[in-house]
């Protein structure tokens, strides 16, 4: 009995140790990421692909509409055969 609270207690005190390392690691994670995120160079980039997403959305919204109504004139004439598999099969993003 004398061991299992030896155990138990020896448990206890490495949980609580973990913990407070466990959180002190974490807020030092957190504080490194901001200062990642904040930093000019990334927002920089995020800017720069965000503007490259908003560019090409138009033509992608296009392409998705002429391969969804080939699929739908290919499903009304009753002949899946024609219609691509993939939006990817017969335009090339």
């Amino acid at each position: 009995m004398k061991n299992k609270l030896v155990f138990a207690a020896g448990m206890a005190a490495g949980y609580v140790m973990g913990a407070r390392a466990g959180r002190a690691s974490y807020e030092q994670i957190k504080v490194k990421a901001n200062e990642l995120w904040k930093s000019p160079k990334v927002q920089d980039k995020v800017s720069q692909a965000s503007e490259t997403v908003k560019a090409k959305a138009p033509e992608v919204q296009a392409q998705a509409e002429q391969v969804l109504k080939k699929a739908q004139s290919a499903m009304h004439r009753g002949n899946d055969q024609d219609a691509p598999t993939s939006p990817t099969d017969e335009y090339k993003i």
